[in-house]
C-alpha cells in the first residue's frame, strides 16, 4: 500500500514538474480576419507593437482614406497568451481600436478582440451616430 501511494505522490510530482512548458502566442505574423481585412504586426522588445491595417470594410466610401491602409501602434503584456491594445488613425479621419488576447489553439494562434470605431461628425448633435463597437477574429496566414 505505501508504494503505491509513493509511487502516485511521484507521477502527481513528475506531471507537475516535468510536463511540455505551454506554447507562446505570438502575434508577429500577418492576420486575416472574418471579412478579408489583413493584419501585419511585429513586436519590439516584447512589448510594442507596430504594423499595418487594410481593411476591407468602411461605413462610407473614403472612411478608411484612398489606400485603406492605416499603421498600427500598441502594447502587448506578458505572458503566453498575452492581452494587447493597437490603434489605428486613418486618412479619412476615423480612429479604430483593437483591445484583444492572443490564444494558442492546437491547428493555429488566434487573436480574439473587441473593436470602437469613432468617426468624425460635423456637430455634437450628430455625436450619437459617431462610435460603433464590434468583435474580430483575427487568423493567422503568414508566419514572421
Amino acid at each position: 500500500m505505501m508504494f503505491i501511494l509513493w509511487l502516485s505522490g511521484f507521477l502527481w510530482l513528475e506531471a507537475l514538474f516535468f510536463t511540455a512548458e505551454a506554447s507562446t502566442c505570438n502575434i508577429t505574423g500577418t492576420w486575416q480576419n472574418d471579412l478579408g481585412s489583413i493584419l501585419k504586426l511585429s513586436t519590439e522588445q516584447g512589448l510594442f507593437i507596430e504594423g499595418s491595417f487594410h481593411t476591407m470594410v468602411e461605413t462610407s466610401t473614403g472612411s478608411a482614406g484612398n489606400q485603406k491602409t492605416g499603421k498600427v501602434v500598441g502594447l502587448q503584456n506578458a505572458g503566453n497568451e498575452p492581452t494587447f491594445v493597437f490603434s489605428v488613425c486613418w486618412d479619412g479621419g476615423s480612429v479604430s481600436t483593437w483591445a484583444g488576447q492572443c490564444f494558442e489553439r492546437q491547428d493555429s494562434p488566434e487573436l480574439k478582440t473587441i473593436w470602437l470605431l469613432r468617426s468624425p461628425v460635423s456637430s455634437i448633435e450628430e455625436n450619437w451616430k459617431a462610435t460603433r463597437i464590434g468583435e474580430d477574429h483575427f487568423y493567422l496566414v503568414k508566419k514572421p
